[in-house]
């Protein structure tokens, strides 16, 4: 069985699971991991957090991974059965990113837009505070009005008014512009948009950019929306007028427009309006101009980011969760733990910083993460210490005990053989004594077909005596003891068992030097757990200052939220004397 695919982690870590359940399942099965119960709680780490219902009309809530462990562990058997091929490896005649890199185009928000910024940073702090139902507000809800108010605040307010500095008038300047010096090869653009989709009863991202583009000067009937072709047929129709330069700018989502669509023989600019959650959404639609058949050398790709939204925090997600999903499926540099890839929200300090647009908040927010990933290092490197010191104070010494002896024995074992393995053939069996190979070999026949205790001894030859056994595979073995034992597999018929016998105890020279190899390495490996775990956290001093500027901030931001709330009780201190005033004047009257 082979599997092929271009995106093995699509959305989460815990796909491994299935992938190693198809092709490894021997592996996970010597490994105890083969329910997924066991691997998931070997590898992952669960939570509980709300998610879009599939009618889209409300939440429910939903376990998934939060993060990953023993990633190098997991990656290390996967690769017993995975051949990755990046397309950096493969080197394909594809076009190059115009630039080197997608261009983020940085449209400045609207007073609108930076008031309702404000209204989900107080959200969020009620989020986190948990004075509100998860079923009426969460961060998922929050996270989702966020990048819908990025885009357009009429996609969330149909009465707020027209930005024309916003994301979607930015996108047409753009577009437009690359129509118009495209005009004699008449190359095609995609835009990108999961959120706003075609809608006739209400304001949507698709109508309105259609509108602004006619309006700038392209022709009706070059401009298409993907969510137009409603069967297969009309799709193939649809890409045929792309392929061909007829529709020149097509609008859509990932999902009609992202996996299988084959448009890029003229394609030569990418526009995304909104940010895809997953990693592979991204792929997928970078992938619509990369790829081979594109006349273009070179295909530009535009990002839209919203200044003070959390469109740019969200793109740099995406970059690290592909950076992520690289480093593992490559083996370079993992990680031994790892948040999933499948996040689709903020979590509400993330959401305040970005919202409020506070220098502190945010590099509050980043020192958080570094000092949480550097603890789980910490961690990761006193378990191992741990593991080393317990090695070397039972486990190495037993081994080394074990190993010595073993050695002391097989000399002595070929010692003897050394003495006597050039005599003339002789072997006893049942207690008699046989010199002739055929003789002895109708015997043993005979004592094969016979059912024996398993373990029993039969004979001696050479001075070892000889018992039948049965291996954990059914295999019947013949096993040569004296200082030590030495396992010989036979034949049913028992044709070739002396010989092999004989050669086994020739090469008891081999098993001595296997043994003192083992040794040596042993040795090795203790010496290097002894330096191992004297070694310091090599991040320690790292993780000490980012301790210090943690607490620094935590005291500042205090400081400023006590100055905050004092002002405000000094607002209503006042203003009662004031009222006095007034009423005692008489002024309160006139007013």
């Amino acid at each position: 069985m082979v599997f092929a695919t271009g995106t093995p982690i699509s959305n989460s870590m815990s796909e491994l699971y299935t992938m190693q359940r198809y092709l490894q399942p021997e592996e996970l099965a010597r490994m105890d991991l083969y329910t997924f119960d066991r691997w998931a709680s070997t590898f992952g780490e669960v939570v509980t957090a709300p998610e879009i219902n599939p009618e889209g009309s409300g939440f429910r809530m939903k376990s998934r991974f939060a993060k990953f462990h023993n990633l190098p562990e997991l990656m290390s058997s996967f690769h017993l059965v995975a051949d990755i091929q990046t397309s950096d490896m493969l080197k394909l005649p594809v076009p190059d990113i115009a630039n080197g890199k997608p261009q983020l185009i940085v449209s400045e928000p609207s007073e609108f837009q930076e008031q309702k910024m404000m209204e989900l940073a107080e959200r969020a702090d009620n989020i986190r505070l948990g004075n509100v139902d998860p079923r009426e507000d969460n961060m998922l809800k929050l996270t989702n009005e966020a990048k819908l108010m990025a885009i357009d605040a009429r996609l969330l307010d149909p009465e707020a008014p027209v930005y024309k500095e916003g994301k979607l008038y930015k996108c047409s300047e753009k577009v437009f512009e690359i129509w118009q010096d495209t005009l004699e090869k008449h190359s095609t653009q995609i835009i990108f948009s999961d959120s706003g989709t075609p809608n006739p009863n209400k304001f949507n991202v698709y109508d309105e950019m259609k509108r602004i583009l006619i309006e700038k000067g392209i022709p009706e009937v070059e401009i298409a929306f993907i969510h137009s072709a409603k069967n297969d047929r009309q799709r193939e129709e649809l890409f045929d007028k792309v392929r061909h330069g007829e529709v020149r700018v097509i609008i859509g989502s990932t999902e009609k427009l992202g996996t299988g669509t084959n448009i890029q023989d003229k394609l030569i600019a990418l526009h995304h309006l909104d940010v895809p959650w997953r990693p592979s959404d991204l792929t997928q639609r970078d992938g619509r101009g990369i790829r081979q058949g594109n006349e273009n050398s070179e295909v530009q790709i535009y990002r839209y980011v919203a200044k003070n939204s959390f469109d740019s925090y969200l793109w740099q997600t995406q970059e690290n969760k592909l950076k992520f999903i690289n480093q593992v499926m490559t083996g370079k540099s993992i990680a031994r733990s790892a948040d999933d890839i499948d996040q689709s929200t903020l979590d509400a300090a993330e959401a305040k910083a970005l919202a409020t647009n506070n220098p502190m908040l945010v590099e509050k927010m980043t020192i958080d993460r570094e000092i949480m990933n550097l603890q789980l290092q910490k961690s990761d490197w006193q378990s191992n210490r741990l593991t080393l010191t317990q090695n070397l104070e039972s486990v190495y010494p037993k081994e080394l005990e074990e190993i010595q002896m073993n050695l002391e024995k097989t000399i002595q074992d070929n010692e003897w053989v050394a003495s006597i393995i050039n005599s003339d053939f002789s072997i006893k069996l049942l207690g008699i004594q046989y010199t002739d190979r055929s003789d002895a070999l109708e015997v043993f026949n005979t004592i094969l077909q016979t059912e024996l205790e398993q373990g029993k001894e039969i004979g001696e030859f050479y001075g070892f005596s000889i018992k039948l056994d049965v291996s954990r595979f059914g295999q019947m073995v013949v096993s040569l003891e004296r200082e030590r034992s030495y396992a010989v597999a036979i034949e049913k018929n028992g044709k070739g068992t002396f010989t092999r016998m004989t050669n086994v105890l020739k090469t008891l020279p081999d098993k001595i030097n296997d043994l003192k190899n083992e040794k040596n390495n042993l040795i090795k490996k203790m010496n290097q757990a002894e330096q191992q775990v004297l070694k310091p956290f090599e991040k320690e001093e790292v993780l000490n200052e980012l301790l210090e500027r943690q607490t620094a901030l935590n005291l500042s931001l205090e400081m400023r939220e006590k100055t905050s709330s004092n002002s405000q009780q000094a607002v209503v201190e006042i203003s009662e004397p004031l009222v006095t005033t007034f009423k005692n004047t008489g002024l309160e009257q006139s007013r």
